[in-house]
């Protein structure tokens, strides 16, 4: 996962960091409200974390803000008190869950994981994920689109995985980079639209074949499926 976590005490921080990043999830940090809102139109996250009680715009009034945007990032906030009417108010301005500091290593985890697959992504840790007509071997990275099977490279592989579980969500390229390529890596733009074009050419994600993977302006790209009004279509799930 990619989790931004703002909060403005750094041993709070520190002690987050390391508690997400141990198992293999990806931390940005922002110490106040303004620097995270700031960041947002040029970045994506899978979910965030909220100190209630941060310098200038505090906590709630940012859970406010973030549940007026389109996408509303899953919101886990993190308060120093468990009076009921603390809890009450996080919970009323919009935050999906709490905790209590200091949080819990394994908790924390837990609760952030159950928040991304509310929000409607599918967990990517199993053996196999499967979408719609397409079947993910995690462990051997292989993937079949209806049962034909599709030569990928290992970064096209990550790249469609990646596209498959977030549908409909605008990806910023930083997010790209570090799900596929790694964060200190530099990839050049053009390196990562190649693999993008290549990934949509092999798995045909183009509009005759119900799907879109398309650039998003001055941000990443997002993979929309299109469906009929008719056509239900469920979230992304792991296959036993």
């Amino acid at each position: 996962m990619r989790i931004a976590i703002i909060e403005d005490d750094k041993a709070v921080a520190s002690q987050l960091v390391h508690s997400l990043s141990v198992e293999g999830d990806t931390c940005h940090l922002f110490s106040e409200a303004a620097s995270f809102l700031a960041a947002l139109p040029r970045e994506s996250f899978d979910a965030c974390i909220v100190d209630l009680m941060l310098p200038g715009m505090d906590g709630k009034a940012l859970v406010r803000l973030l549940r007026e945007r389109k996408n509303p990032l899953p919101v886990l906030v993190l308060t120093s008190q468990d009076a009921e009417t603390e809890v009450i108010s996080a919970l009323d301005a919009g935050a999906d869950d709490f905790l209590v500091k200091p949080a819990r290593a394994g908790e924390l985890r837990a609760r952030l994981k159950a928040l991304v697959r509310r929000a409607g992504l599918g967990d990517v840790h199993g053996t196999v994920f499967e979408y719609d007509r397409f079947r993910f071997d995690l462990q051997r990275q292989t993937v079949q689109d209806s049962g034909r099977l599709v030569e990928l490279t290992q970064k096209e592989f990550q790249l469609a995985l990646l596209f498959l579980n977030n549908i409909g969500k605008p990806l910023s390229r930083g997010h790209i980079r570090e799900a596929v390529w790694g964060r200190d890596s530099e990839v050049p733009s053009r390196t990562m639209d190649t693999h993008v074009s290549r990934v949509r050419s092999k798995l045909t994600l183009r509009p005759e074949s119900g799907y879109l993977l398309a650039p998003v302006y001055s941000y990443g790209y997002r993979l929309e499926r299109l469906r009929s009004e008719d056509d239900e279509q469920p979230a992304p799930a792991p296959a036993a």
